[in-house]
């Protein structure tokens, strides 16, 4: 092995053990998503837990389960189940119920995405990266729209 070769791979070695360093925005981003993920998780099993454990529900899970097995529109569940179908966040009222407190968990968790996003931006402003700052903030408002419904 010649010299250069014994220099090529020293250098090759010692890049192996450098650790590439993560943006502060997407850190705070990912810290954000995870965190909430977490909670959101322990809400939706909490839920699932009230709702086939207890008769605190919104809707009947043995119905509702039958009635996807039995290939049912989501109009036809929820006239089954309620007698109507109910508006697009009809968990708010219910989050005391199991199937309330659910979906109420899964719809925080796309919404945790939000926080995230601005988060992610207040980062980016601060490090002079206003284009990617308003882009961020332009994410955050179209997903916000999108949740809202």
């Amino acid at each position: 092995m010649t010299h250069m070769d014994h220099d090529l791979h020293a250098n090759k070695d010692e890049g192996c053990h450098d650790k590439p360093v993560a943006p502060l925005a997407g850190i705070i981003y990912g810290d954000l998503v995870y965190w909430i993920t977490i909670v959101v998780t322990l809400m939706v099993l909490v839920g699932s837990i009230i709702t086939f454990v207890t008769t605190n529900y919104y809707i009947d899970p043995s119905y509702m389960l039958s009635a996807v097995w039995q290939g049912k529109t989501v109009e036809e569940i929820w006239q089954g189940a309620i007698g109507t179908q109910p508006d697009d966040h009809w968990y708010l009222p219910h989050l005391t119920t199991g199937n309330g407190m659910m979906v109420g968990g899964i719809a925080l968790g796309v919404f945790s995405v939000i926080p995230a996003i601005i988060g992610a931006a207040v980062v980016l402003f601060k490090e002079k990266e206003v284009l990617f700052g308003i882009l961020a903030i332009t994410a955050a408002i179209i997903t916000s729209v999108a949740v809202v419904g």
